[in-house]
């Protein structure tokens, strides 16, 4: 758990998942690996709150370090699932989640991608775009970030200067520079993406599989798509 953002708290792990307390109940960012809606539910009750006030879980993407747990968490707290038009049918188990484009720089190594363990289907209850954010709790936008995946998604919070909530559309390293990732690749896509997140404004920016960057974060965005030329 992490305090420094107010009523925004960090579920440690090997892919972080965050809470966001609000007037309007609790909103969970992504659910971590398999079996890790115990964490969740601890979690909540640290900040002092029931999985009854668990109101919204918003899934970047599909892979399972990002939706493992959202059956159970779903199922535990009645909370709506949202997610893009483009993971949902992962999401639902209804189609294979497309690998990380590491794997397509190291094809050798995409027959290990079945040994990740897999997600329990669930139903997503409402898709979003950022064209199309309807049913978000009312401090939340959606940014488009496909890349990682083709449906990858990134949440904005309208607080604490803008919190960006990227999933794997990027990562910091030690001195807080915005990087693609090891698991990502510089394609047109991917990079358009990071272009397209250093156009907004946000002071804060929290990732899957890195620190965050707590202050100047939309300036970090912005130096790393000048470098990208």
């Amino acid at each position: 758990m992490d305090g420094r953002i107010p009523g925004v708290h960090e579920i440690s792990g090997p892919s972080r998942a965050f809470l966001i307390d609000g007037d309007e109940g609790v909103t969970l960012v992504d659910t971590g690996m398999p079996k890790r809606d115990g964490a969740v539910l601890e979690a909540l009750q640290k900040i002092g709150r029931a999985p009854q006030d668990l109101r919204a879980i918003l899934i970047t993407h599909s892979h399972s370090d990002h939706v493992g747990s959202a059956a159970a968490v779903k199922q535990r707290s009645g909370a709506a699932l949202f997610a893009s038009p483009g993971e949902a049918a992962a999401i639902r188990g209804e189609e294979p989640t497309t690998p990380p484009p590491m794997f397509d720089r190291f094809s050798f190594l995409r027959p290990l991608f079945r040994f990740v363990p897999s997600a329990a289907p669930v139903e997503v209850d409402v898709e979003v775009t950022e064209a199309s954010s309807e049913g978000l709790p009312g401090d939340l936008g959606v940014i488009d970030t496909p890349g990682h995946t083709p449906g990858h998604v990134s949440y904005l919070l309208d607080r604490a200067g803008g919190v960006l909530f990227a999933g794997d559309a990027a990562v910091a390293n030690r001195r807080g520079a915005v990087r693609r990732g090891y698991m990502n690749a510089s394609t047109p896509t991917f990079d358009a993406s990071l272009r397209h997140l250093a156009d907004h404004e946000f002071e804060i920016a929290l990732f899957a599989h890195s620190r965050g960057i707590y202050e100047g974060a939309a300036a970090a965005f912005r130096t790393f798509a000048r470098a990208m030329g």
